[in-house]
């Protein structure tokens, strides 16, 4: 049986169709290239993570924005990328396009650090730059536009109110993702009232007594007599600007203290600054330092009073300023402080302290990583100083 023309020329076309849908070896060379080159960049990109775990913190940054690097499919090792939320606090370990042998990781340099979440048990991670998360809200924004251009065209959209686009906008023009912070976050105490009197500097010189017995070893406790609400926010690879205005301080000495508690940071050691000028933690919104503040808080005001009263003349003059003070923090929403001390005696206000301290560290120490100071065995509670106690008596009997 003889087959037609139109049936000839319909299984050539069939065959030419699949003989050109089949790829070539060139094809499938060039393929497995690609594959080879990824797993290899993979590779050395996971060694490069590993690397790190051993290596010193770099730098620290609280986060501006939140990030799921579960939905990141451009992390150089799949499943790598970190998670964050706002308010939280990285340590940076590694730039990736600082490490030469990294070559084949040349696509990622200005897109990944690498570092961890400042949180207990929290892996050595992939944390994207300043330049991804920039490069993401563009891509996010230009799809909301479009969004909101479809919208528009089928009658369906409604434009927000121009006075409110532009608050808006003004709200999230100079936000960065990251803010430069100290790679330990300083200690502040503030309250009952106003420091340079005698009420305020007898409880926290207790409290200070006790931190340096507790944590000998692994802190820090300094003062500083400039005034540190002049120094402004730090952004990525920028110094903290200092506000213009007219001050004893000079802005050389902010700028100098400034540097010198970051440098202090650098040892991952508990730093506490004995801060003379900050009594409320407004004064420090502004600053780089993100401080853990600490309100040793003395709960009812007739019992402040006459804590005040007790301390004899030359402090009772200056009642209504302290009063006035403790006022002011007691009336702070409890979010502006990281710890509230309002226990009745020295020793659990000491303990409550002690505890927050400890998780702090676990928290910004790696496990496994060689600390740059070892560690203290604190099996046993360090009891404050017989000096503390007796400072604190007075206080005791008052409250109880």
């Amino acid at each position: 049986m003889s087959l037609s023309n139109s049936s000839v020329f319909l299984l050539k076309e069939g065959s030419a169709d699949s003989y050109t849908s089949r790829p070539s070896d060139s094809d499938l060379s060039l393929e497995e290239d690609k594959e080879a080159s990824r797993r290899e960049a993979e590779r050395q990109a996971q060694l490069q993570l590993d690397r790190a775990k051993t290596k010193p913190v770099a730098f620290a940054v609280k986060t501006n924005v939140s990030y799921c690097g579960a939905l990141d499919e451009d992390c150089p090792v799949q499943g790598a990328a970190i998670n964050f939320e706002t308010k939280e606090f990285l340590h940076i370990k590694e730039v990736v396009n600082e490490d030469k042998a990294a070559v084949l990781l040349q696509k990622y340099n200005n897109d990944w650090w690498i570092g961890r979440l400042v949180k207990e048990g929290a892996d050595i991670t992939f944390i994207p730059s300043p330049v991804k998360l920039e490069a993401m809200r563009i891509k996010q924004e230009q799809k909301a536009a479009q969004r909101k251009a479809g919208n528009a065209s089928s009658g369906g959209w409604r434009s927000t109110p121009p006075s409110a686009a532009k608050q808006k906008q003004k709200q999230t023009e100079h936000m960065p993702p990251y803010d430069v912070v100290p790679s330990m976050r300083p200690v502040v105490l503030v309250g009952p009232s106003l420091k340079g009197y005698e009420v305020t500097d007898m409880m926290q010189k207790a409290l200070f007594d006790f931190l340096k017995h507790r944590f000998d070893g692994r802190i820090s406790i300094t003062r500083v007599t400039a005034d540190l609400s002049l120094a402004k926010k730090s952004v990525i690879n920028k110094k903290p600007i200092m506000e213009r205005c007219n001050t004893r301080y000079s802005i050389a000495e902010v700028q100098s203290e400034i540097e010198r508690i970051f440098e202090l940071a650098k040892s991952l050691q508990l730093v506490v600054l004995d801060a003379d000028t900050i009594n409320h933690p407004a004064q420090l919104l502004k600053t780089s330092l993100a401080p853990i503040i600490v309100y040793v808080k003395v709960s009812s005001p007739k019992v402040l009073q006459r804590l005040i009263k007790s301390r004899g003349k030359s402090q009772s003059k200056h009642l209504n300023v302290q009063m006035m003070a403790g006022d002011k923090l007691a009336q702070c929403p409890p979010e502006m402080f990281d710890v509230i001390l309002d226990e009745n005696q020295l020793e659990d206000a000491c303990e409550h302290l002690a505890e927050y301290l400890d998780f702090y560290w676990r928290a910004t120490h790696y496990p496994g990583s060689a600390p740059v100071y070892p560690l203290v065995e604190q099996n046993a509670a360090t009891p404050p100083s017989a000096n503390s106690s007796q400072q604190f008596s007075e206080t005791q009997e008052l409250i109880e």
